[in-house]
């Protein structure tokens, strides 16, 4: 089945022209076309307790292919990416249906540099920063990716430090294929953000403050907006062999169908490097959540915290499991406590082993009982999941990378009936993927490390 969004004629046009617009190059300039693609065939044991489209199948394929055009001026910059997927089988990263191909203009952006410090850049944009907690990189999902945004830039390099203002304007008729970026995932209609950013004491000390608001549709009335406001930020720390780094995150406001937000995040990290082949990372992750037994409190205030359009696979385990759950604000909380190691055999092959263990600060969840065919609030032990992964990496070129990552999950017994799943408490679930991924410099060919994104909106300096 084949599904080409309306529209993308004109968006390859759009390609096209700017093509043409800058060749032959401006003295000076300088003009990138390069590529990203991407297939993955992946294992998942593990299946619905409700029926879909999705529960007969235990492989998966998923691929992307990725051709980027680059353009680097004295005073403009200019971005364009055609972006094609193909998704068939059952898995925890896609929400496309089984054998779908699905081409789209995942970003088409220009820069204007005003001065040595400013520039603006607008158009279709891939937020992305330090760790993509809030502003997700591309994976399978494709979830949330690109924002029609306008962001302000202030950068001294002598003082590595930036200040980014953002403004972004999302879904304001069903049929306006422009203003969507993703019409099924996508609901806010208004987003802005400042980041700044500033190392110190020659990069030993970085410090990031955040803060996201967002105006969301309430689902009935297109007219009715409610705010929701995101404000924290994280400092790291690094001296010799030691690298610490703390995250706190306070969110307020109204969630979409108008109760009170009052939610926190906090996080983490120790890594320590005893000797040059080994790194050892142990971390612990908190979100707030609802006790789903105090109705009272349910009803006029949620303390959920959400992780915006952050990419969740990144940081709470590569299964995907909490994928969905933990993208609004109406859940019951997360701990995640986890162990990171990582062996660096040769220059161009690593393992890195780690293990979670994810726990409810509320030990009630909201579950589908097959039987009854209803969802039921139902007390669960605090404990709820265990996961063992291996990854290994090998890059034999420097443009191509082999990963083989294989997973198992041990569920507890509050994962009965979670988010539609049908774990079996006891019984050990199994997950593997084999990826191969290939960034390619198409032009120009002589140059080695040509940056396929220049002066990408979310780079930290240094």
């Amino acid at each position: 089945m084949a599904v080409i969004k309306p529209g993308i004629r004109i968006l390859v046009k759009a390609v096209v022209l700017l093509w043409m617009a800058f060749s032959p190059l401006a003295a000076g300039a300088q003009f990138i076309i390069s590529g990203d693609f991407d297939g993955r065939l992946s294992s998942l044991n593990l299946r619905r307790t409700v029926p879909d489209t999705l529960n007969s199948r235990l492989l998966s394929l998923l691929g992307t292919a990725e051709l980027d055009f680059a353009y680097n001026g004295r005073r403009w910059n200019a971005y364009a990416s055609l972006y094609a997927s193909y998704t068939q089988g059952s898995n925890l990263f896609s929400t496309k249906v089984p054998a779908t191909f699905s081409l789209t203009l995942s970003q088409a952006w220009v820069r204007y540099i005003i001065s040595k410090y400013f520039s603006v850049q607008a158009g279709r944009i891939e937020i992305e920063y330090d760790d993509q907690r809030f502003f997700q990189a591309r994976d399978w999902s494709g979830l949330v990716t690109s924002h029609n945004a306008i962001i302000a830039r202030y950068f001294r390099p002598d003082t590595t430090g930036m200040v980014d203002v953002g403004f972004a304007a999302n879904r304001f008729r069903s049929n306006d294929w422009l203003f969507n970026t993703d019409p099924s995932i996508n609901t806010y209609r208004y987003l802005t953000y400042i980041y700044a950013y500033r190392s110190l004491f020659d990069h030993q000390l970085n410090l990031i403050f955040n803060d996201i608001f967002n105006a969301d549709d309430n689902g009935l009335d297109p007219t009715v907006l409610y705010g929701r406001n995101t404000i924290g930020g994280s400092s790291w720390w690094s001296n010799d062999d030691w690298n610490i780094n703390l995250a706190g995150f306070y969110q307020f406001g109204h969630v979409d169908d108008g109760r009170k937000l009052s939610a926190w995040y906090y996080a983490a990290y120790v890594s320590y490097q005893p000797c040059e082949w080994l790194t050892l990372m142990p971390v612990f992750e908190h979100m707030s959540g609802d006790n789903l037994s105090d109705s009272n409190e349910w009803k006029k205030e949620v303390h959920g915290f959400s992780l915006l359009y952050g990419n969740m696979n990144r940081s709470f385990g590569t299964s995907g499991i909490f994928n969905s759950s933990y993208r609004s604000n109406t859940h019951s909380g997360l701990n995640n406590l986890y162990f990171v190691n990582t062996f660096d055999i040769t220059h161009n092959f690593s393992i890195e082993a780690s293990y979670h263990w994810y726990s409810l600060p509320h030990p009630y969840l909201r579950e589908y009982v097959p039987d009854s065919n209803k969802i039921m609030i139902v007390k669960v032990p605090a404990s709820l999941i265990h996961q063992v992964e291996v990854l290994f990496s090998y890059t034999p070129i420097p443009s191509l990378e082999l990963s083989l990552d294989y997973q198992l999950l041990f569920p507890g017994k509050g994962m009965v009936n979670y988010n539609g799943w049908n774990f079996n408490p006891g019984s050990p679930v199994s997950s593997a993927y084999l990826e191969i991924e290939w960034t390619p410099v198409f032009y120009p060919r002589k140059r080695k490390h040509s940056s396929v994104k220049p002066y990408s909106p979310g780079h930290t300096p240094g």
